[in-house]
């Protein structure tokens, strides 16, 4: 169950980002054609493409970390042979993760709840919708966390690197 919820919510986090990216593409292009053609820019030039930045990144991390994706040394494999070691290292490592994600996400709450009364002048939206992209995507990757803790080990990457 924790499983499919993690991969239901690693093709959200996908489709979310592609989204955002065609959104993020066309004020772009909309900002630079008004800028350099008409010699107007726009009053949220700046505050709507960040907005949309910021949420596609963070939720855009949900799907690396169930892809297991994001950036890491790798040489823990080729120091520890023992599959069941690395077994034990790979729950440490997502329980850990976990707790940073709830402490993250705690402070990003906070920050939201803080900011929500401020308004950003040039879109008239809450400051703490920016602010709120932190702890909604802690929670969702939080979950997929969880759904990989109780997975067994070895994990689909496994095949990067020898197992002996």
């Amino acid at each position: 169950m924790l499983t499919r919820m993690a991969c239901a919510l690693s093709a959200f986090s996908k489709a979310f980002g592609a989204l955002a990216c065609a959104v993020l593409a066309v004020l772009v292009t909309a900002v630079v054609f008004q800028r350099f053609v008409m010699h107007d820019t726009p009053r949220w030039a700046e505050e709507l493409p960040r907005l949309v930045l910021v949420w596609s990144a963070f939720i855009g991390g949900v799907t690396c970390s169930r892809e297991r994706s994001h950036l890491m040394a790798g040489l823990l494999p080729f120091i520890v042979k023992s599959p069941r070691m690395l077994a034990v290292v790979d729950r440490i490592n997502h329980a850990l993760i976990v707790a940073g994600l709830a402490a993250l996400g705690w402070a990003g709450w906070q920050l939201a709840q803080m900011t929500m009364e401020q308004m950003l002048p040039a879109i008239e939206v809450s400051a703490g919708v920016v602010y709120l992209a932190l702890p909604v995507a802690c929670a969702l990757t939080a979950v997929v966390h969880v759904a990989q803790f109780f997975e067994p080990w070895p994990p689909a990457y496994a095949d990067s690197f020898p197992l002996e």
